[in-house]
């Protein structure tokens, strides 16, 4: 007897649900942006330390956060039905691109902060940021162990970067 996820219908519900998902993230990053470009907030640009600090903080809050989810992604078992398994990798690329978005901006603000912060932790963030972008734009059969070393690496980072910025 098929499973119900074997139901075209539902497949077909999976990846509208994914679509409409993909499209309303980018939107929200996209005005997340234009938001902050607005209130004058431009990690291109050189900042002051007093700007910097707090923006950052919530940089590396929200990177531990998403590396959680990265690792969480990582307990689907390999026997999960197909449907669930495309979505849990959908779920996994949004993540790892939240991911690099994030390491980016920290990289740039972190630019802010030279030479109060190590050159070592500057080229580690930007380093880990082309990891990622590499990963998204190269998937393939070895992504699950790809993306369990990104989370590795991510993780270092992110102590090192609390360790350095005086972060709790």
């Amino acid at each position: 007897m098929p499973s119900p996820s074997d139901d075209p219908r539902t497949e077909a519900a999976v990846f509208q649900s994914m679509t409409l998902l993909s499209a309303l993230t980018t939107a929200a990053a996209v005005w997340r942006a234009i938001r902050e470009r607005r209130a004058g907030q431009d990690p291109s640009a050189q900042e002051a330390e007093a700007v910097v600090r707090p923006r950052l903080h919530r940089a590396v809050r929200d990177l531990s956060a998403t590396l959680m989810r990265l690792h969480a992604g990582l307990a689907c078992p390999p026997e999960a039905p197909p449907s669930a398994a495309l979505v849990r990798r959908f779920d996994d690329l949004l993540a790892l691109r939240e991911a690099t978005q994030l390491l980016q901006t920290i990289h740039q603000r972190l630019l802010s902060l030279y030479p109060a912060v190590s050159e070592a932790l500057v080229e580690d963030v930007r380093c880990l940021h082309h990891a990622g972008r590499a990963l998204l734009e190269d998937e393939d059969a070895a992504f699950p162990a790809a993306l369990a070393a990104f989370a590795e690496s991510g993780f270092a980072v992110e102590h090192r970067l609390r360790a350095e910025l005086g972060l709790a």
